[in-house]
């Protein structure tokens, strides 16, 4: 879920059921060569600059360490290791009041890191915090509960109000056993789509109100969802069946649904639009490409080698690159996992940096700013 938010009008009483069916940080490190249908994104750009002169920084948590990392975008190097809580899950960054937010999904709390000093403190948010992201305008963090657990909680997302930390819970889901799982909201911060992998729905909640304005399912495993910039469509990961799904808003009419490979669930949409990235958890790790006008897949790459596992991914908002983790799906004192740095309009792998410690690398976020501490 990582790419172009945008805006939508509130919609009411839709229904649809679809019926569906190495690693060292070495720069130099030799890529795999680019698909035949790779192309740049940009008309008449073929955007031969490389990595090289990317700004900012890159954050990535590890699960099994309970630790964030966070790279130099342009060297690969570590700027700065911190503890940030047991689980920890998935991170996300309101550049507005310069925090970032972590799931220490074992702990049930969200801890914050000031993005200029690394000053650190934790919110109470539970059950198990899982997945995040941003308000446009940064002031609302919206956080999945109990994502793969059923008989855990409830069918609910936590909201919490960047200026004063405060926690608001918000029913997702008229089925009682769905859980949240992906959260994405409109740019006008009216609505809020929900994917939700136990219970195979996505829904829409009305911010305002927190009525729940539309359900679509079944779609198995859904996991993340995106909007398309001009509110039109819905783009939903499907993990259960290896596809993506593309829903028109306000039509009640089956979901157009493309395979894409092992159990994807990253979505990010280049800026014109016309490729969505996909993360896929399979094994060896990879992101597909998807031809969003002929509703086709173009290919995959594989971002890292045999007995690796996909995990998540996040773009640059001019969506040269995408930074996507991946592990070795059993920790031990010897894996370890990493980043892949993808140059889309090409589809190369132009670095790969490995994470500094054992366990899974897992939530990723690019800030365009470094810390000042």
């Amino acid at each position: 879920m990582r790419g172009n938010h945008s805006s939508i009008a509130a919609l009411a009483g839709i229904t649809v059921l679809a019926s569906m069916s190495i690693f060292a940080a070495d720069l130099s490190t030799s890529a795999p060569a680019a698909s035949a249908g790779a192309r740049s994104e940009r008309r008449g750009d073929d955007d031969r600059r490389d990595h090289h002169d990317l700004d900012g920084s890159v954050w990535v948590v590890n699960r099994d360490l309970g630790e964030l990392t966070i790279f130099d975008a342009r060297s690969g190097k570590p700027i700065r290791q911190l503890g940030v809580g047991a689980g920890a899950h998935d991170i996300c960054i309101s550049e507005q009041v310069h925090k970032a937010y972590i799931a220490a999904e074992t702990l049930n709390q969200v801890t914050t890191v000031d993005t200029r000093t690394l000053e650190i403190d934790t919110i109470d948010v539970g059950p198990l915090p899982h997945h995040f992201e941003p308000s446009r305008d940064g002031k609302t963090i919206y956080v999945t509960l109990a994502s793969h657990t059923p008989g855990v909680g409830a069918p609910q997302y936590a909201t919490i109000n960047t200026e004063d930390n405060s926690v608001a819970y918000v029913t997702s889901s008229n089925n009682p056993l769905a859980r949240s799982h992906g959260p994405y909201p409109s740019r006008d911060g009216q609505t809020v789509y929900i994917a939700h992998d136990t219970g195979d729905e996505l829904t829409a909640v009305d911010t305002p109100t927190g009525t729940i304005d539309f359900s679509v399912g079944p779609i198995v495993r859904a996991e993340e969802v995106i909007q398309t910039r001009a509110g039109t469509f819905l783009w939903v990961s499907s993990r259960g069946d290896g596809s993506v799904k593309r829903i028109k808003i306000g039509r009640n009419e089956m979901p157009k649904s493309i395979p894409v490979g092992v159990q994807p669930e990253s979505l990010m949409l280049t800026p014109s639009e016309r490729t969505l990235v996909v993360s896929l958890r399979g094994m060896p790790a990879a992101l597909a490409f998807v031809d969003t006008v002929n509703l086709s897949l173009q290919g995959t790459l594989p971002i890292a080698g045999a007995g690796t596992a996909g995990d998540l991914a996040v773009m640059t908002p001019d969506g040269r690159y995408v930074f996507a983790t991946f592990d070795f799906a059993t920790a031990n004192s010897t894996n370890k996992g990493g980043v892949a740095v993808v140059h889309v309009p090409t589809r190369t792998v132009v670095a790969t940096w490995s994470y500094p410690g054992t366990g899974r690398p897992h939530g990723v976020w690019y800030s365009a700013s470094k810390p000042r501490y």
